[in-house]
């Protein structure tokens, strides 16, 4: 890995610099494209019965996002940990339907009327 100083950690990337939001092309300053890429994840909101530890990773992801205009790629590794966020708020979805517990069972077992585990026939 090669150590970068941070002035040259600070710059923007100039890809990030590509969106522009009249979508005519043409660079945005970097101010500019600072603010505009923070405005497009700042109205997303969760909804309040949202599990805290899904709250608190896409809180992470939305703060990591505005650091794409420093780095072009964040904006690629925020998109792949979206589909995990996703995947893990259907997760707590499911756990808290099934009460917080599951039971998988074998080809080799069926539930019994209490809910154990027996033998299939």
């Amino acid at each position: 890995m090669e150590i970068r100083p941070l002035e040259e950690l600070r710059a923007v990337d100039d890809l990030s610099l590509a969106f522009h939001p009249s979508g005519l092309g043409g660079r945005m300053r970097p101010e500019d494209a600072t603010e505009f890429q923070q405005r497009q994840i700042a109205d997303c909101d969760l909804a309040e019965g949202v599990a805290a530890g899904t709250r608190d990773s896409f809180e992470r992801l939305r703060t990591v996002f505005a650091y794409g205009v420093l780095c072009y790629d964040v904006y690629t590794m925020v998109s792949d940990q979206a589909l995990l966020i996703y995947e893990q708020a259907l997760r707590d979805r499911f756990m808290e339907w099934c009460s917080g517990t599951t039971s998988f069972l074998g080809r080799a077992f069926r539930p019994s009327r209490d809910g154990a585990a027996v033998a299939a026939e």
